[in-house]
């Protein structure tokens, strides 16, 4: 089992019939299939019993049908985030009317562990110049180095005043809060961790999770079409073993952005070209 694997259970309703749902309910029955969890009814006791037997089999997270709340642990989004960064960027970019090839991105990331090593990777295949900006300088000192072995080129700051200040595109890895950084009012931001905390003066855009095009991936979805879409594909995607089985997973696939949110709601063509207009001026 690798890194990136999670234990995913999926929820739904069974199909019964009349006897079969009295005798199920009266019982409280679960019917248990490898990770799918088919329930008789979503009465609050089955509820109970499901999370107890979630629990008890070391699921981390669950997606479930539409009409089920179970109260147990579902996935957040943010692994699409993560792993969709490239295709993110991206668009991003071309809202704006710019060529990715030409652009500057930043990236703000702690870990230095494999998984972070291989996005910065990806990353610098797509822009011009990728920025580092960590508190943990000499191990990604050491990745600058390494990096400028293979002819691919980056730039890692740890201060704190000038690193993020003309910054324009950000990708958020993993840092918790940026109070401590000078950090570009009208930036965008992509955010691939839980939560962050900003400045009271940030004017920009904060990008925390996005809509897939669903429509060439129906394979997904054949035996959950009552579940959210984001949910099973999330779920697809850290089953994977590997980063490289998730960029396949996602390139196969052939996954591409619908809309983009931000904490509440869709962020809007408009709002890229404000921003835009703001950063050139």
């Amino acid at each position: 089992m690798g890194d990136f694997f999670m234990n995913i259970g999926y929820v739904k309703l069974d199909k019964l019939t009349k006897i079969q749902y009295i005798y199920r309910n009266v019982m409280k029955k679960i019917r248990v299939d490898g990770n799918n969890y088919y329930l008789p009814s979503n009465s609050e006791k089955i509820l109970e019993m499901v999370r107890n037997k979630l629990k008890e089999d070391g699921i981390e997270f669950i997606v479930q049908e539409k009409d089920i709340e179970c109260g147990y642990p579902e996935l957040s989004g943010k692994c699409i985030v993560k792993y969709m960064l490239p295709e993110i960027i991206e668009y991003c970019f071309k809202v704006m009317n710019k060529q990715i090839k030409m652009e500057e991105i930043h990236i703000c990331v702690e870990n230095f562990n494999k998984e972070n090593i291989n996005i910065i990777e990806e990353l610098c295949s797509k822009v011009k110049i990728v920025n580092i900006v960590t508190n943990h300088l000499r191990q990604f000192k050491e990745l600058e180095k390494r990096l400028e072995r293979k002819e691919i080129y980056i730039t890692v700051s740890s201060n704190k005043r000038k690193a993020l200040k003309r910054a324009n595109l950000i990708v958020n890895l993993d840092f918790k809060e940026f109070k401590t950084y000078n950090l570009n009012r009208n930036a965008i931001i992509v955010n691939a961790e839980k939560n962050i905390e900003l400045g009271k003066d940030f004017e920009g855009i904060l990008i925390e999770r996005i809509k897939v095009d669903t429509n060439k991936i129906m394979r997904i979805f054949s035996e959950m079409n009552k579940a959210r879409k984001e949910e099973l594909i999330e779920a697809e995607i850290v089953k994977k073993d590997n980063y490289e089985e998730i960029r396949n997973l996602i390139n196969i696939n052939k996954l591409t952005i619908a809309q983009i949110y931000g904490k509440r709601d869709v962020i809007s063509k408009a709002e890229f070209e404000s921003i835009k207009r703001k950063i050139s001026a």
